[in-house]
């Protein structure tokens, strides 16, 4: 374990929190918020990784059993709200192999870890419930409040905050506060199936987000993305392959979607990025951070109420994914109508 030290003021005005957000299990969620999370300890800023599903994959990811540090955990921010400085429950980890990224003359930062929970759902419903009752002895009335300001107070040692989130949306009191306080939020798109929910998480955040003064931005990242035989700009000697998932994302949503894809590779995947050579991990991880580095970005919800993408309803047809041969077929997806691939499926005999 190692100590650290609060950020300078500048540093602090910079500070950001990432939640790692889809509706759909599986889809990289875990994988991608950890390669994002090293990429940026690589690049000598303090990094926090926040578990906030209760299945702990990140935690697991990262070297936390089940069964250690059982006071480090996102429960005991809840259960303990108003009796312990919440900056002593995140565990330091030091990672001596940590490769500092090439063109990068500071040492890696510092690792941070507050360890999920099977019982962290549990205990912030409990201490929402709560305050909606009356309970004022934290100075707070609002659950979402009192997550984004125990947060800010993480951000007085840490340059990035990554939330890791649960596959689900309705009545997930952890996925309205991740939402509610990040300031940008990760989208990761595997394939049909996440594409076809992207309507229904935008429809649904976006209910959750209206009211915020400070609303997040977003950004697509395509994950295991599995090759096709069209190119996108052949005149370009560089043009990478693409699927036809990442055509639709990126003609219904432009620059929201990354241009770098992650092949789906069962290497990368489980590969703890950070302790080896250059990824496609490490190319989306610097798209991402350019991108939300720029200064008067768009929004990604404020494009999305102007293009009516909350105003359409879409008839999500059912894509077979065991293919013989790949069609081009219209197919009302994203809300918008757009071509995707579907499967040219040959009929039974009777």
């Amino acid at each position: 374990m190692v100590n650290i030290t609060k950020l300078d003021e500048e540093r602090r005005k910079h500070s950001k929190t990432i939640a790692i957000m889809n509706n759909k299990g599986g889809c990289g969620k875990t994988t991608t918020a950890l390669a994002l999370g090293m990429y940026f300890a690589r690049t000598g800023k303090n990094v926090l990784f926040w578990d906030n599903d209760p299945q702990s994959n990140l935690s697991q990811r990262l070297g936390l059993a089940d069964d250690q540090h059982k006071d480090r955990r996102v429960n005991r921010l809840f259960e303990n709200a108003g009796f312990s400085e919440n900056n002593q429950l995140s565990l330091i980890a030091d990672f001596p192999y940590l490769m500092r990224m090439r063109g990068i003359e500071s040492s890696p930062g510092n690792i941070g870890l507050i360890g999920g929970s099977h019982y962290s759902e549990i205990a912030a419903r409990a201490l929402r419930d709560k305050l909606e009752t009356g309970y004022g002895e934290l100075g707070h009335r609002d659950i979402n409040r009192f997550f984004r300001d125990s947060l800010e107070s993480f951000k007085e040692y840490y340059d990035v905050i990554i939330i890791d989130t649960a596959p689900s949306l309705e009545g997930n009191a952890l996925n309205i506060m991740s939402i509610k306080a990040a300031n940008e939020i990760i989208y990761p798109i595997d394939g049909i199936e996440a594409a076809l929910g992207v309507k229904t998480i935008l429809t649904w955040m976006e209910s959750q987000i209206k009211y915020l003064d400070v609303k997040p931005n977003g950004l697509f990242a395509m994950v295991k993305y599995q090759e096709d035989t069209t190119r996108i700009g052949l005149e370009n000697p560089e043009a990478r392959v693409r699927n036809s998932v990442y055509r639709i994302m990126k003609e219904s949503f432009g620059s929201f979607v990354c241009d770098t894809g992650v092949k789906e590779s069962r290497a990368v995947r489980f590969t703890l990025p950070g302790f080896g050579g250059k990824t496609s991990y490490t190319v989306l991880c610097k798209e991402i951070d350019e991108k939300i580095s720029q200064n008067s970005r768009p929004s990604l919800f404020e494009y999305a109420a102007q293009n009516g993408f909350f105003k359409r309803i879409g008839k999500y047809k059912h894509i077979p994914l065991s293919c013989a041969r790949i069609l081009r077929q219209k197919v009302d997806i994203l809300g918008f109508h757009s071509f995707v691939c579907a499967s040219k499926q040959k009929p039974r005999n009777q």
